[in-house]
């Protein structure tokens, strides 16, 4: 999120027409990550409002004095704020289940009105960035979404007046097939950091405890151990 909206500042700047979706579209099968999501897009709403050193985002992006940045939760049993849809030149971002994020796009929102359903699809389907966590949690999903944008690209290829979709799926277990972010053998060469991590030693210690049998017998010696190896400064 904190990099989308940095480089869409940076975009708009400079450019005026960024190249970059104007509307991030964090979407992940879990409820509980929804939460977290929200917490820290609202965390970078809180930052834009109260940092100094941010004005010049706020001006990029086409805040007005004391106008938060959009931001919006699509789940259930949680009320839409509909901040998302107050101007749609406006940068946003909108955290949801698939569910919710899938029956808007797809015009059959859950309690969107019949008159406000192509709304909600034309604001989530053009000039869109869908982040799909977790996506090998919903493959379909992410399927549909694929040819929403492969669709979106062939009908409109000049581009200028309807931005398309675009996905960006995000897994650690998934087989997403196209070029994926990864690490470069001049980061493994040169940077110390990802060497140290990627070749640290890893040792195992085998240490034999007496207890009576009972099955909180592992607890204290499990925590001492864990305490003293917290503190070890070696």
């Amino acid at each position: 999120m904190a990099l989308w909206l940095i480089a869409l500042a940076e975009q708009m700047r400079d450019e005026g027409k960024p190249s970059l979706a104007r509307r991030l579209v964090y979407v992940v099968d879990r409820r509980a990550v929804v939460d977290q999501a929200t917490e820290e897009a609202e965390r970078i709403q809180r930052r834009l409002d109260e940092v100094p050193e941010l004005a010049w985002m706020r001006t990029a992006l086409g805040l007005a004095d004391e106008e938060p940045l959009p931001v919006s939760t699509l789940r259930g049993r949680l009320a839409d704020n509909r901040a998302w849809l107050t101007d749609p030149s406006k940068p946003a971002i909108v955290v949801g289940t698939v569910d919710m994020t899938g029956s808007r796009l797809l015009f059959s929102g859950y309690g969107v009105s019949r008159g406000m359903r192509p709304v909600h699809a034309a604001m989530l389907g053009v000039d869109s960035l869908f982040v799909l966590d977790e996506s090998h949690l919903v493959p379909a999903f992410e399927r549909l979404l694929a040819q929403i944008a492969q669709a979106d690209a062939r009908i409109w290829p000049e581009q200028e007046i309807i931005r398309p979709l675009k996905l960006l799926p995000l897994s650690a277990t998934g087989g997403y097939r196209g070029e994926a972010f990864t690490l470069t053998e001049k980061d493994k060469a040169e940077d110390r950091v990802v060497g140290r991590r990627l070749y640290a030693a890893k040792q195992l210690e085998i240490r034999p405890v007496e207890t009576d049998g009972g099955k909180d017998a592992l607890v204290e010696p499990l925590v001492e151990a864990a305490w003293a190896l917290a503190f070890d400064e070696t």
